[in-house]
């Protein structure tokens, strides 16, 4: 693929073939007999355990790739609109730099800033190795990876953990894999999935896992390829909205029946902005002098010397120069903001677009590309959204803005766990969604 987006599943098929074949699908009554299926499942168990309630408390944290944080106020995500407001919900959920898929779903995992996990991009190299890293890279190599994410809290203090997905949950940190866990798949059906999350659940409350997640990726890449408006971006956002609903309701049904204390938090890891093919920055038109290697991350480009007699100032200036209004070098100013220093990853030269544009191999040339993330903070449309629902969440409360960091003090405190001491927030105004805080 010609950019790194996270698990970027291209489509490049008509829409009318996209809505009858792909996992984009309508909601119609085939789906809904789905639910009844679950319900009985659920229900079938608690019958054999009446009268046991439950007391541990478990965590189902489910991201939605590319879902932005206006998206919930949308007619497609009426299900998730209608259990947000008996929860709470974080109007705006920010992003760490930069706001792509595996940098973000490792912040909210382990609290860190990606200099601090270690992955500061969906590909990106290293001043210090010869190699690079590349999506799912630490299921093979885990030496890319730090931090404890939140599946390996659990399980280094005596809980089950069990991931469906969630980037680089596949991967050992600190040694250790979920007790259960899945290798990505994208061609795994979201009912699946869901059904698997639910199968879990339902186990016995000796057995059930404290801390379950789950991932869908269809947001992102229908945004990616169409736009961010698109009726297949709309119909997959009904696609999953529908999937939500299927298991908030098996989750209710588990909690009343069994007298569980099963909690869910929806969020993402950004947002995603309209981009116009007319206005891609060709890549080739870049200088790539000898001693640096470039790699673009269709945001940024970033030049990593790899010869010491290398001219660092020689090529900034060039690049200056060359930008007429197109792009700009960070600075060691705007890397500090960021948190994106100190990290043999960042490079030795940046440049930086906007939106509409992105860096592109050919430019616009028959590109199919309508949607881009990866752009700082500060442009509204990266952010993220969060939604929490169950027995341990406050009703009705609004957050207008948290940040993504925020996540992981807040799931640790809602199961009981102590946090290493490195994180980089205390849950901050998320903390308010806690019934007990």
């Amino acid at each position: 693929m010609g950019f790194s987006t996270g698990y970027f599943e291209p489509i490049s098929a008509p829409l009318c073939y996209v809505l009858r074949h792909s996992q984009i699908d309508p909601i119609h009554s085939r789906a809904n007999r789905l639910i009844p299926r679950l319900l009985i499942i659920a229900l079938g168990l608690a019958a054999s355990l009446w009268g046991a309630a439950s007391t541990a408390q478990t965590l189902v944290l489910v991201s939605i790739d590319g879902f932005r944080w206006d998206y919930l106020d949308w007619p497609q995500a009426a299900n998730m609109r209608t259990i947000a407001a008996r929860g709470s919900r974080v109007t705006k959920l920010r992003t760490v730099y930069p706001s792509k898929t595996f940098p973000g779903h490792l912040s909210i995992a382990t609290g860190l800033h990606p200099t601090e996990h270690g992955v500061i991009d969906n590909y990106f190299c290293r001043s210090d190795r010869t190699d690079c890293y590349s999506m799912g890279k630490g299921r093979k190599d885990p030496s890319w990876l730090a931090g404890i994410p939140l599946w390996t809290l659990v399980e280094q203090q005596g809980g089950r953990a069990s991931t469906f997905f969630w980037p680089e949950s596949d991967a050992p940190f600190a040694n250790r894999l979920p007790t259960d866990y899945r290798a990505y798949d994208g061609r795994v059906p979201h009912r699946e999935r869901v059904q698997q999350v639910v199968d879990w659940l339902a186990l016995p409350e000796e057995q059930r896992p404290e801390l379950v997640t789950l991932y869908f990726s269809v947001v992102d890449s229908a945004s990616h390829t169409f736009g961010p408006a698109a009726p297949a971006t709309l119909s997959a956002i009904s696609e999953v909205d529908h999937q939500i609903a299927v298991l908030w309701q098996a989750i209710e049904s588990i909690n009343t029946q069994q007298d569980a204390d099963i909690n869910l938090m929806l969020v993402s890891d950004h947002g995603m902005s309209e981009v116009d093919p007319n206005l891609f920055i060709d890549t080739n038109t870049l200088p790539q002098p000898k001693g640096f290697k470039r790699v673009n991350g269709s945001t940024r480009v970033t030049y990593y010397q790899r010869d010491s007699d290398a001219d660092i100032d020689g090529l900034a200036g060039t690049l200056d120069s060359m930008s007429d209004g197109r792009w700009r070098r960070l600075s060691s100013l705007d890397l500090a903001e960021r948190h994106f220093e100190n990290h043999p990853g960042v490079g030795d030269v940046i440049i930086e677009t906007a939106p509409p544009r992105v860096f592109r191999r050919g430019g616009g040339q028959n590109a199919d590309l309508r949607g881009m993330h990866g752009y700082p903070s500060t442009v509204e449309d990266m952010a993220a959204f969060l939604v929490a629902v169950g027995p341990d969440f406050q009703q009705g409360r609004v957050i207008p803005e948290a940040h993504q960091l925020d996540v992981y003090p807040v799931a640790a405190t809602l199961l009981d766990l102590k946090v290493p001491d490195n994180i980089a927030s205390d849950g901050g105004p998320l903390r308010a969604i806690l019934l007990e805080p």
